[in-house]
C-alpha cells in the first residue's frame, strides 16, 4: 500500500483527462452522428445512386472542418497554456478573436459552398456526365453548407466550454442534434419528398439547434471567458493561425482522401464501389470517434500541463492516452469488426455483392482503429509542446499520404480490395515511424516515458527539484509540511522562506481540506512544490467549490477590532510575492510565487 508521503500528485489530472475526453468524444460524435443517420435513411429510402451522391459529398465536413479545426485547436491550444500560466488576459483576448473569426469564416464559407455546388460536385468526383449522381451530390452540399456557421461555431465552442466548467451542455446538444436530425430525416422521406437536399436540411437545422443549446451557457458569467470587442487584435491571429494549422492540415487531407479513394474505386467497382466506401466512410464519422476524443483530451490536458511546465502531469496525460487506447479503443475494433455484416446492412437493404464490399471494408476500418488513436494523440502532443513540424507530419499522413499511397500500391496489386486495407495498413505504418522517432530522439537525462516525449531541454523541473502529493487528509497536509520543510532544507533556501511556503501549505491546504471537503463528497487535492530559476513556486488543484483566495483576501481586509480574523489569508498572501488563480474545468486552480528571503 502507498504510504502518505509516497502518494504522486496526478489524481486530479487522470480524472480531468477522462471528462475532457468524453466532452471531446461527444463533439467528434455530434457532426458524425448526423452524418450516419442521413447516410442510413438515404441508403434505406433514397437508394444506391443517392448514398454514392451523399458518400461523395462528405468532403464537406472535412472542409468546415478545416475553419473551424484553425480556430478550435488554435483557442485550445493557447488558452490552456495561458490557463496553467494564469493569464486571464490572454483568455479573453482569444476567446473574442475566436468567436469573431469563427462567426464571420462560417457565413462566408455558406455563401461560397452554397453558390458553388455545381463545381463542387464535379471536384469532388461526382462527373457531370453522370447527370443524376451529379445533380444529387449538387443538391446535397447546397443543403449541408447551409448549416456551416452551426456546425463550426459548435465544434469551436465544445472544448472552450469544457474548460469553463461545463461538460452537460455540450452533452445535452448532441441529443438535441440527434433528435432534429431524425425527425427531419423522417418528415424529409414521408411527407416532404425532398431528397438529397432535404436531408441535408434536416442536418443543417440540427447542427443550429444544437448551437443554441450551447449558447445557454453565456446566460450567466463565465468563470473564465468575456467577449470583448475591444480585446480583438490582428497580434493574437498569427499565434492563433499557427497552433490551429496543423490540424486544418489534417482535415484538409481527410477532404482530398474521399476524393482519392471515390475515383480509384469507381475505377475498380463502378458505383458499387462507390457506395461501399460511402458506407464504410460513413461509418467512420462514429467509430472513429473514439479515437479522435482520446487526441483531443491530449490537447487540453496536455496543453495545460505544459502551461504548468509539469512533466509529471504530461507524463500521466500520455499513460492515460495510451490506457484508454489499449482498453477502449481495441475493444471498439473489435466489437466493430465482428458486427461489420450488420452495420453494412443498415445502409444497404438488398444482400449482395455492394453488401459485401462494404462489410469488407468496415472490418479493415475497424482494424485501423487503435493506430488511429494513437497517431492523432501523438499529433496532438506534438502540438502541446510546440513541435510543429511532426505535428504538420503527422496530421498530413494521418489522412492522406500514408493511407492514399497504400491504396495507390495494393489496388494496383489485388483490385478493389487493395483500397480496404490500406487503412489499417497506412496507420499502422504510421505509428511504427512515431514510435522510432521518439526512440531515437530519446532523452537520456529524463526518466521512464518522459525520456519519450521529445520535450525540450529546458522544460520543466529535475524530478529532484520537485515535491508533488495528492492530498485527501489532515494528515496528508501536515506530512507534506514536514516534507516540503526538508526538501526546502535539501535546496538551499532560507528558513524564513521556507517557512513561508510551509505557511502557505499548511493553510491553503488545509483550508480545502477542512472546508472543501466538507460536503462529503469524494474530492482530491493535488500539490506541487518546486524551485526554479531562483523562485519557489506552490501550486494546488482541487475540485472543490469555488474559491478566489485573491479575491477573498480583498473582501477580508484587516479588522482592528478583530486582528485574529482571517489571519490565515492575510498571511498567506503577505508570505506571496504574486498569486494567481483560475477557475477552469470545475477545479480551482492556485499558483502562489513565495517571497524570497531576502524581500521585504
Amino acid at each position: 500500500m502507498i504510504s502518505v508521503r509516497q502518494k504522486k500528485g496526478d489524481a486530479i489530472t487522470a480524472r480531468l483527462f477522462q471528462n475532457a475526453m468524453l466532452t471531446m468524444l461527444v463533439a467528434e460524435l455530434s457532426g458524425a452522428f448526423t452524418a450516419v443517420i442521413d447516410g442510413i435513411i438515404t441508403g434505406q429510402f433514397l437508394g444506391p445512386v443517392s448514398l454514392a451522391a451523399f458518400g461523395i459529398g462528405t468532403p464537406y465536413f472535412s472542409i468546415a472542418s478545416i475553419v473551424s479545426g484553425i480556430l478550435m485547436v488554435g483557442s485550445t491550444a493557447m488558452c490552456t497554456r495561458a490557463i496553467g500560466r494564469g493569464d486571464k488576459t490572454e483568455l479573453t483576448r482569444v476567446f473574442s478573436l475566436t468567436i469573431l473569426l469563427g462567426a464571420v469564416a462560417s457565413v462566408l464559407l455558406a455563401a461560397l459552398g452554397f453558390g458553388f455546388a455545381d463545381s463542387l460536385a464535379s471536384l469532388f468526383g461526382a462527373k457531370a456526365s453522370a447527370s443524376s449522381l451529379h445533380g444529387q451530390t449538387a443538391q446535397y452540399l447546397r443543403g449541408i453548407f447551409l448549416g456551416a456557421p452551426g456546425f463550426i461555431m459548435f465544434v469551436i465552442l465544445t472544448p472552450l466550454l469544457q474548460l469553463d466548467g461545463d461538460s452537460l451542455r455540450p452533452q445535452l446538444a448532441s441529443i438535441v442534434m440527434a433528435i432534429v436530425d431524425i425527425g427531419g430525416d423522417v418528415l424529409n422521406v414521408t411527407v416532404f419528398k425532398g431528397g438529397l437536399f432535404g436531408m441535408a436540411l434536416a442536418s443543417t437545422f440540427s447542427h443550429y439547434a444544437a448551437l443554441l443549446v450551447l449558447l445557454t451557457h453565456f446566460i450567466k458569467k463565465s468563470d473564465l471567458f468575456t467577449f470583448s470587442l475591444r480585446e480583438v487584435g490582428l497580434k493574437t491571429a498569427p499565434k492563433l493561425m499557427s497552433d490551429g494549422l496543423p490540424r486544418a492540415a489534417c482535415m484538409l487531407c481527410r477532404g482530398i482522401l474521399p476524393i482519392v479513394i471515390n475515383s480509384l474505386a469507381l475505377k475498380l467497382a463502378g458505383d458499387s464501389g462507390v457506395a461501399a466506401y460511402s458506407t464504410m466512410n460513413s461509418t467512420t464519422f462514429v467509430v472513429g470517434s473514439l479515437g479522435w476524443g482520446i487526441g483531443g483530451a491530449v490537447l487540453i490536458m496536455g496543453g495545460m500541463t505544459v502551461g504548468e511546465q509539469d512533466t509529471r502531469g504530461l507524463v500521466t496525460v500520455i499513460k492515460t492516452a495510451l490506457k484508454d487506447i489499449l482498453i477502449g479503443v481495441v475493444l471498439l475494433a473489435a466489437a466493430v469488426f465482428a458486427a461489420a455484416p450488420l452495420i453494412a446492412g443498415l445502409f444497404i437493404t438488398e444482400a449482395g455483392e455492394i453488401r459485401d464490399m462494404a462489410a469488407a471494408a468496415i472490418r479493415c476500418y475497424a482494424a485501423a482503429l487503435p493506430f488511429l488513436a494513437f497517431n492523432v494523440s501523438a499529433s496532438n502532443h506534438f502540438q502541446s509542446i510546440s513541435r510543429k513540424a511532426e505535428a504538420y507530419a503527422v496530421n498530413i499522413c494521418i489522412e492522406l499520404v500514408c493511407t492514399a499511397l497504400a491504396a495507390l500500391a495494393l489496388s494496383s496489386f489485388i483490385g478493389v480490395t487493395g483500397l480496404w486495407l490500406a487503412f489499417p495498413t497506412g496507420q499502422a505504418l504510421l505509428s511504427l515511424a512515431i514510435a522510432l522517432r521518439a526512440v531515437f530522439g530519446r532523452d537520456g537525462k529524463r526518466k521512464g516515458l518522459a525520456s519519450f516525449l521529445m520535450l525540450r531541454k529546458d522544460f520543466g523541473v529535475n524530478e529532484n527539484d520537485c515535491v508533488e502529493r495528492s492530498v485527501v487528509s489532515m494528515d496528508d497536509v501536515i506530512a507534506l509540511s514536514v516534507d516540503v520543510g526538508e526538501f526546502c532544507s535539501s535546496h538551499g533556501i532560507g528558513k524564513k522562506e521556507a517557512n513561508r511556503v510551509a505557511l502557505c501549505i499548511e493553510e491553503m491546504a488545509g483550508n480545502v481540506v477542512e472546508h472543501g471537503f466538507a460536503d462529503g463528497k469524494p474530492h482530491h487535492l493535488d500539490v506541487r512544490v518546486i524551485v526554479k530559476d531562483g523562485k519557489t513556486v506552490l501550486r494546488m488543484r482541487d475540485d472543490c467549490a469555488f474559491f478566489d483566495l485573491r479575491e477573498q483576501a480583498k473582501k477580508w481586509s484587516f479588522d482592528p477590532e478583530h486582528p485574529e480574523k482571517n489571519i490565515g489569508i492575510r498571511m498567506v498572501m503577505g508570505a506571496s510575492e504574486d498569486v494567481v488563480y483560475t477557475r477552469t474545468m470545475k477545479t480551482n486552480n492556485l499558483i502562489v510565487t513565495v517571497k524570497k528571503e531576502n524581500a521585504s
